[in-house]
């Protein structure tokens, strides 16, 4: 009985096909890849387009005031969607609380972070030290 050829690596025998081993006349030329179009130079990714577009400076009279301010898309949004909670709208009024569930302020009286100082000085040695950091930076 002959012993079945060793194949290098890389090597597919030619008439097998199945998992891993598709046809020989569909499988990829060597040197060139299977997406030889790729995608086009300069195009943007969803990420980068939803952050242009949200973070849009507009001027907008808010407050009824008659002079506009300038506030980011993402701000008005959420101005409109407090409008609409004011007036009635059950869905807006669940997206709003969501928003404010996830990043509102935080309960008072709860711990935010902490404040680390790395010793007890009055303010005439916090001063001096300022004075010290301000020549060693000129």
């Amino acid at each position: 009985m002959e012993k079945p050829r060793q194949l290098a690596e890389g090597e597919h025998e030619p008439d097998k096909v199945g998992y891993a081993n598709p046809p020989v006349e569909t499988r990829f030329k060597l040197g060139q890849s299977g997406n030889p179009k790729g995608r086009p130079r300069g195009a943007k990714g969803r990420k980068a387009t939803a952050t242009r577009v949200l973070m849009e400076r507009r001027k907008v009279d808010t407050d009824g005031t008659g002079r506009p301010r300038e506030i980011t898309a993402l701000e008005l949004t959420v101005l409109l969607l407090k409008q609409l909670a004011a007036a009635g709208d059950q869905r807006a009024y669940r997206t709003l609380m969501d928003l404010d569930h996830r990043y509102g302020a935080p309960e008072p009286g709860k711990p935010v972070g902490y404040l680390v100082v790395p010793e007890v000085r009055n303010e005439a040695e916090w001063l001096e030290l300022a004075e010290l950091m301000r020549c060693d930076n000129d």
